[in-house]
This record gives structure tokens, sequence and C-alpha cells, in this order.
């Protein structure tokens, strides 16, 4: 018998607060330990890839840096 059905033999017989208390414990304990984000896998990861690659060549080439960018944002927010 796994863990869960083990809980699951035990909750089914606890009275109604008993068995809140113990929802309130496991939901504190989800929200203080996340499970781990997912792996990618090495197919998603190259296509994410290509997905961004295709992103950045779509947009306009920048003719001015990026300090001078702010420069003239900074200047033009002054008027």
């Amino acid at each position: 018998m796994g863990i869960a059905e083990r809980i699951y033999e035990i909750v089914k017989n606890m009275p109604e607060p008993q068995a809140a208390s113990l929802l309130d414990f496991a939901e504190y304990v989800i929200a203080k330990h996340p499970a781990p984000p997912k792996t990618m896998t090495l197919d998603e990861s190259k296509a994410l890839c290509k997905e961004l690659q295709a992103l950045v060549e779509a947009q306009p080439m920048q003719t001015e840096s990026a300090g001078d960018f702010i420069r003239r944002m900074r200047d033009e927010a002054r008027y």
C-alpha cells in the first residue's frame, strides 16, 4: 500500500474537524515546499531556442546604443 492510500485509510475514519486540520496541514506543506519545476526535454529546449532565435531575428536592428537610448528617453521625458 502506498503512502497516499495509507493516508486515505487514516483520514476516512477521522472526525470532520480532525480531517480538516490534516487538510490544512497538507496544504501548508505544499505551499512551504512546492514541487520542483518540470525539467525540459532536449527536444523542448531545442524548440524553445529556435522560437527565441526567430523572435530576435524578427526585431528591427537598433541604430543606437542602449546608453544613447536611455539618454534620449530621459531628455524626451523632460519636455
